[in-house]
């Protein structure tokens, strides 16, 4: 499932400030959305009218589009999953727009038919399914992995006092342990500051790094667990927390939007700036091996469209996914199982619109390393 997160606003790179959608016309109902759902939708010329941008791509004209809206509630942790598939016959080409209950948008997506989105914030989300390109039909909607139902008061009281006999204090004072039960929020300084998860089948405290999954969702980068030698093509990024006023650094593989260099990322604004030189930090994850920065594009088609990528393309490819992925004068060939949104045959990855097109000529490599198959 195509699995496309937030970007936050970032400063002297390519990226975009985040923008307000809304009706503009024909104001209909949301409709409210359960785990497990299905629901079949009809856009047409009489459903309201949504104004909105691409947040990812930089200077992205204004677009106007009719559409449906949906309504689901969230709590943190939870690992969204959507999919948005127009019916057979239908000439819709559905754009998913999703907004925090702060009303900030979080996500956008061309390609819906696989959308993974994971919950910092809890509370009600809006999600908007409008057809691109004044385009309308029927469609089908499925969500999967809202969580259960939060904990009450009464039961984070007992869990504080009783489970994990903490002293609760109050939250709004500085450099406390704020610990997250369900949708409850109880804070103490019995324990080191920091922001922690109980987790119910443990009965037990998670430490929860907040930066690291602030720049996963605002940027979306793949954070590695450490920050490997000098010279490696990395993204290095300081950020400052707010809490103790120290800098962490972390090390993350580079994406369209960030490339590799040294930046100092504001929590506070939520802007990335580039640096000409990188400073001293704590590193948030001492004592763990060396990670090397991901393969992108084995990584894209694992992400965003469910796919597992085999270690070796088999002689025989009829019954597999065969993806070809055109970068300068090579192509780098992907091989992977088939599922129920990729059936089997050979791709081209369009980096423009981020869409697999159907290959016209099939591809013979020269030279295989591991899963990639090179042509030179």
């Amino acid at each position: 499932m195509v699995g496309r997160q937030v970007l936050g606003r970032v400063t002297a790179i390519a990226a975009v400030a985040v923008i307000t959608v809304g009706a503009i016309a024909n104001i209909a109902a949301s409709v409210p959305l359960k785990d497990g759902d299905n629901f079949n939708g009809y856009i047409r010329n009489s459903s309201a009218t949504y104004q909105f941008r691409n947040i990812y791509r930089t200077g992205a004209p204004l677009q106007k589009a009719r559409g449906e809206e949906h309504t689901f509630t969230a709590q943190r942790g939870d690992s969204i999953e959507i999919s948005v598939t127009p019916e057979d016959g239908s000439t819709l080409r559905p754009t998913l727009l999703l907004f925090d209950p702060t009303g900030r948008q979080v996500a956008y997506s061309e390609n819906p038919g696989f959308f993974k989105y994971q919950v910092v914030r809890p509370g009600r989300y809006r999600l908007l399914v409008v057809g691109r390109n004044n385009s309308l039909g029927r469609y089908s909607l499925a969500i999967d992995g809202l969580g259960t139902p939060a904990a009450t008061v009464a039961q984070a009281d007992q869990i504080m006092q009783n489970v994990l006999r903490l002293r609760a204090i109050g939250c709004g004072i500085p450099n406390v342990a704020k610990i997250k039960i369900g949708a409850e929020e109880r804070c103490t300084r019995d324990i080191e500051p920091g922001l922690y998860v109980y987790e119910d089948a443990s009965r037990s405290l998670k430490l929860v790094d907040t930066r690291r999954d602030l720049l996963a969702q605002r940027l979306q980068l793949t954070v590695l667990d450490r920050c490997p030698p000098s010279g490696a093509l990395v993204a290095q990024i300081i950020v400052t927390e707010p809490q103790d006023g120290k800098d962490y650094t972390y090390c993350a593989a580079p994406n369209r939007y960030v490339q590799a260099g040294n930046y100092r990322y504001n929590m506070t604004t939520d802007t990335l700036t580039p640096i000409s030189s990188i400073q001293t930090g704590t590193t948030p994850t001492p004592s763990t091996p060396i990670v090397q920065p991901a393969d992108a594009r084995r990584q894209l088609l694992q992400s965003e469209y469910g796919l597992t990528v085999l270690d070796n393309c088999p002689p025989a490819r009829s019954s597999y996914v065969v993806v070809n992925f055109p970068e300068g004068s090579q192509i780098y060939q992907y091989c992977a199982n088939p599922n129920r949104l990729v059936a089997a045959g050979e791709y081209n990855y369009n980096a423009n619109s981020g869409a697999l097109e159907r290959a016209t000529k099939s591809t013979n490599c020269t030279v295989t390393i591991g899963g990639i198959c090179i042509l030179k």
